[in-house]
């Protein structure tokens, strides 16, 4: 085909169907799906975090999105803390720090952990090697397990697809009383086989109409006759000959179909059986793989994660001749942060939505944007964190779970609107110097223990990125394992081209709908740019505002209390201070 008939045929093809060819074998989801700009889309690729980057933001001068939301941290309440301590008594201090929040009405949240070992330390580096080799053999034998399952199953599936269609055909005829198919059938895969001047294939250069006169004869008026010879040359206008060929075969036909029908039923019962329990293994085989991907995740080398990670920092220096371990991790600590007289939103009473009594809808604007930021950076479907999904999720958030340690408390509480936030960045270092002078070492740092005030929808927008990289973990284990839901994810992502199903068109919305939407999105707009004169003009929002007056003046000095709690806690446990 010529580049200018090419030209031609896609000039033919619908819109669809050209984007349609062009999202044959593209990713997932792509930047522009998004809907971000592409500063923004910079900003949240360069960040480990979402909240890293609403958290820079937050701290520059003056908080942003005062009114709006409330997102203050306190520069004096940043802490970096470092104790040196026998080995062992920096994880017990760990330990009983996350066992003693919740007590205090905290909530605990892991946020990231990492691992990693210098080959100097040799007890600890052959023991997380062994592991991570033991790991890594059981994820090589389980996915070769899985892959083999998946072999067998797609051959006994093939057989059972085969086995089915001729039981489709065996029903067709008793249903309808055409044995049409059947004959069919009859003549490729059984006849055919009878050799040379035998098989009516090579009788038709004799009689070129003898097959057409053989299927002709289980028409549904021929059902309940008798063949003889006679009866075939009067009703099939044959000649005596062909007759008596004909009459032959149909006689092995009702044999063979007498035969075949039971042993067909059989093999099918029998192939689906072992289909199902090879499909059931592949599952299993899965699951049980899901722990080992896990943990193997949560372990690596020295140098496996990024270069300036570790070979700027001055606390690893294998060219000394030092053993290394570390263990990171960040959590997110937080409690409801009552203050006396703070600002009280324009309606006091209680709003309930969904069964739950508001005293301010903690679903907005700010959460809707941020929460779109998050699906970019997770690589979720645009529009995944919806009102319907949200709401969901503040009906969990807002459960007791007195039979979980680190879920004593609900995370949020309908009734309040500000929480204090600990950011805790936790490094635990085991080092050993050489001898004669040299030992084993731990050292357990607070680098740093942050301090943050956040109104509801700051820290809804925290709990969604908690469920967001919950979801994109399980997703690439999914994918590396090849697990079920990793298959639907692809069907649904390409049913339209794979199966030809075509999606459901949205439901429009109302004229009266669309107009109360415009007048809201140009409040909000007209809100946006007047912020500068806002307090001249009208109140942002339903948070706290006035930053200078009360902000400074009452909220950062209650969350002083709560902080120097968190200080004293620490010291107290190392033996300090």
């Amino acid at each position: 085909m010529t580049s200018t008939a090419r030209s031609s045929h896609m000039a033919e093809l619908s819109h669809e169907e050209k984007e349609e060819i062009r999202n044959i074998g593209r990713e997932e989801w792509q930047r522009w799906d998004y809907d971000l700009p592409p500063d923004e889309i910079a900003a949240i690729d360069n960040r480990g975090l979402v909240i890293d980057l609403l958290q820079e933001r937050a701290r520059e001068g003056k908080p942003r999105y005062l009114g709006f939301a409330f997102y203050v941290a306190a520069l004096n309440m940043d802490i970096v803390l470092d104790f040196t301590t026998q080995v062992g008594e920096g994880l017990n201090m760990y330990w009983s720090y996350v066992f003693q929040m919740p007590k205090w009405s905290y909530n605990v949240r892991k946020v990231s952990e990492s691992m990693e070992v210098s080959p100097i330390h040799t007890d600890a580096y052959n023991l997380f090697i062994a592991q991570r080799n033991r790991l890594e053999g059981q994820i090589k034998q389980g996915l070769a397990s899985a892959m083999d399952a998946v072999k067998d199953y797609e051959l006994l599936a093939h057989d059972a697809r085969r086995y089915k269609e001729i039981l489709d055909y065996f029903r067709e005829e008793r249903e309808r009383g055409d044995e049409h198919v059947l004959r069919s059938l009859f003549v490729d895969r059984v006849d055919a086989h009878t050799g040379e001047g035998y098989s009516m294939i090579t009788m038709a250069k004799r009689w070129p109409t003898i097959i057409t006169d053989f299927i002709r004869m289980g028409q549904k008026k021929y059902r309940k006759v008798k063949w003889t010879t006679d009866k075939i040359v009067r009703e099939l206008d044959v000649s005596q000959a062909e007759a008596t060929v004909l009459l032959t075969k149909d006689r092995l036909f009702h044999e063979w179909k007498k035969l075949f029908r039971p042993t067909v039923a059989e093999r099918y019962s029998r192939i689906k059986a072992l289909s199902e329990s090879r499909k059931k293994s592949i599952d299993t085989y899965r699951t049980w793989l899901r722990p080992y991907v896990t943990r193997h995740k949560s372990m690596r080398e020295m140098g496996e994660s990024r270069g300036t990670g570790w070979v700027n920092s001055p606390y690893m220096i294998p060219a000394f001749g030092g053993a290394y371990a570390s263990t990171n991790a960040r959590l997110w600590v937080w409690k409801v942060f009552p203050i006396g007289e703070k600002r009280k939103p324009e309606a006091r009473t209680e709003r309930t939505i969904d069964g739950i009594p508001w005293l301010i809808d903690p679903y907005d604007d700010f959460v809707r944007e941020w929460a779109r930021k998050i699906e970019y950076k997770y690589r979720l479907p645009p529009g995944f964190y919806n009102e319907k999904r949200i709401r969901s999720m503040l009906h969990g958030y807002i459960i007791k779970h007195p039979h979980q340690a680190e879920n004593q408390v609900p995370a949020m509480v309908p009734s309040e609107l500000y929480y204090v936030l600990f950011d805790i960045n936790i490094e635990r270092i085991i080092s050993r110097t050489p001898p004669p002078a040299g030992g084993e070492i731990e050292d357990l740092m607070i680098n740093p223990l942050r301090t943050w005030i956040a109104s509801q929808n700051v820290l809804l927008v925290h709990l969604i990125e908690l469920d967001a990289r919950d979801r994109a973990f399980d997703r690439e284990i999914d994918e590396m394992i090849g697990s079920k839901e990793a298959e639907t994810s692809i069907l649904e992502r390409e049913k339209e081209i794979l199966l030809g199903e075509q999606k459901k068109p949205e439901k429009k919305a109302s004229a009266s709908a669309r107009i109360v939407n415009n007048i809201k999105s140009k409040h909000r707009w007209l809100k946006i740019k007047l912020s500068p004169y806002s307090r001249y003009l009208f109140r942002p929002g339903p948070y706290e505002s006035a930053f200078y007056e009360r902000v400074v003046k009452m909220y950062l000095v209650e969350a002083g209390g709560l902080y120097k709690q968190q200080v004293d806690f620490w010291k107290r446990k190392a033996g300090v201070g």
